[in-house]
């Protein structure tokens, strides 16, 4: 084995030792946006071999082409942490549409193909030498033509109605889809740890876990708070639920409930929609890799 292949091999099994320390500190955690996030898996950039590493321009070109996913001051989960050469890649909620398992196209296709009847007439029409059949197969070609033409043109009146519809589906995935930060031109991944990455979101994100959850700062105030017994009686479904929460104990607390939809991303993260059906209220979950992101509640 030569040196410079020995060198590549320690480096990168630093690199995997170094993402599983940060994947340790930070997936399955609850933060806080300090500015709103779009609804894309571009997320925000921030380049860190500038003085202001936030390119405002572009953050705000993306929240508006793709609109807003998370909120400033709503509690996101880390659901997905990537490290490579000089990227650290930190995925909230889902971590983002548009990756390219997702359907991302907003119209519908109105090209009709030709008939293998159309082809075979064209192919006969280059061969026929005589007159009289040449112009039976001519015209016979210019009828499959029409039929052709006014089957694209139903499709073209049908596809206006479609297109918005698919604009629109397109839309709500965005905007249930998350988002991510991209800490970019970062010198030397392998040495960076969770504490220098939070200097770096600081600005951006709050770590306090003011909102609930599993905080990312974990204080002892907070995990007395957490050890300290809850009051028997009185619970709703909103009291059993808490974000981080298995599936599995969702379905021990609330029953089976109804898998409405399931997608998996590029990087082969399982995000599914559940409905929950109570005596007193409808439920509806989001999980990534079988954890509670998000939950609403209605009464019924």
């Amino acid at each position: 084995m030569t040196v410079r292949l020995l060198l590549g091999l320690v480096a990168g099994l630093a690199m995997q030792a170094n993402e599983a320390e940060l994947r340790r500190a930070f997936v399955g955690k609850q933060v806080i946006p300090r500015i709103d996030l779009p609804g894309t898996h571009n997320g925000v950039d921030l380049y860190l071999d500038r003085d202001d590493p936030m390119d405002w321009k572009q953050y705000s070109q993306r929240i508006k082409n793709y609109g807003i996913s998370i909120q400033k001051g709503r509690a996101a989960m880390v659901t997905s942490l990537v490290v490579k050469k000089d990227l650290i890649e930190i995925q909230l909620d889902g971590g983002g549409f548009g990756t390219f398992a997702d359907d991302t196209s907003t119209s519908v296709s109105t090209y009709v193909p030709k008939s293998r009847y159309e082809y075979d007439l064209e192919r006969d029409i280059k061969r026929e030498t005589d007159p009289v059949r040449r112009r039976r197969l001519e015209a016979d070609l210019d009828r499959e033509r029409s039929r052709r033409y006014r089957e694209e043109r139903r499709a073209r009146e049908l596809a206006e109605t479609a297109n918005a519809i698919k604009r629109q589906e397109v839309m709500e995935k965005r905007l249930r889809g998350g988002s991510r930060f991209n800490l970019r031109r970062v010198a030397g991944t392998m040495d960076v740890g969770p504490g220098q990455v939070m200097d770096w979101l600081r600005e951006y994100v709050d770590f306090s876990g003011e909102a609930g959850g599993r905080p990312l700062v974990d204080s002892a105030q907070q995990r007395q708070q957490r050890q300290t017994p809850a009051p028997a009686g009185g619970r709703g479904e909103g009291q059993l639920l808490r974000r981080g929460m298995p599936m599995e104990e969702v379905q021990q607390k609330l029953g089976r409930g109804k898998l409405l939809s399931e997608s998996v991303g590029a990087d082969n993260i399982l995000t599914q929609q559940w409905e929950f059906v109570t005596a007193e209220h409808v439920v509806n979950v989001t999980a990534v890799e079988g954890l509670v992101i998000k939950y609403t509640m209605t009464s019924r």
